[in-house]
């Protein structure tokens, strides 16, 4: 036990700073998805267009193989996410903006994909000789990139919503 407990320490310890800032804000972002929200369409961009950034960035970063796990991946999970954004959970609004409904969906999600970038993060860092496994790679990358893609998914089908209606009265 006294060795699980120093390891730990040692991955918290060793995690740089900026990590927990980030980690801080995003799932700030994730409390705030718990209430009504009015926003502008380019705000629901961003976080999405930041994921399709890493996705596309943990790709390369994967080797050879990336793109026959990747592409299905982000496909399953980018229609699950589609599947999940319920009608009525956006609104378009007279003046062009997006009503989105509260939701506790967006923190749970969050948390899963922190929890296994983090831990792919971590993994190789305590053995080394994982990093250098296909299996890994391309493993940690199916995982990351369907979790991933369900937020993709949403965001497409809030811009369908925002898209196909017509703006509705606030």
């Amino acid at each position: 036990m006294t060795a699980l407990v120093s390891t730990a320490a040692a991955v918290i310890v060793h995690t740089p700073i900026w990590v927990w800032g980030l980690y801080a804000a995003l799932l700030y972002i994730g409390f705030r998805r718990m209430r009504d929200s009015v926003v502008p369409i380019w705000r629901v961009l961003l976080l999405p267009g930041a994921i399709a950034i890493l996705c596309m960035s943990s790709m390369i970063g994967a080797g050879p193989g990336a793109p026959f796990v990747a592409l299905p991946a982000l496909a399953a999970g980018g229609l699950i996410g589609w599947r999940l954004e319920r009608v009525g959970d956006s609104l378009r609004l007279p003046n062009g903006m997006l009503l989105l409904r509260g939701e506790w969906s967006t923190l749970l999600q969050m948390t899963v994909v922190l929890a296994v970038r983090y831990a792919a993060a971590v993994a190789p860092a305590i053995d080394p000789a994982l990093a250098g496994t296909p299996a890994w790679r391309l493993g940690t990358l199916l995982v990351s990139t369907a979790l991933s893609a369900l937020l993709l998914g949403r965001t497409a089908a809030r811009l369908r919503t925002y898209a196909a209606s017509a703006p509705a009265s606030a």
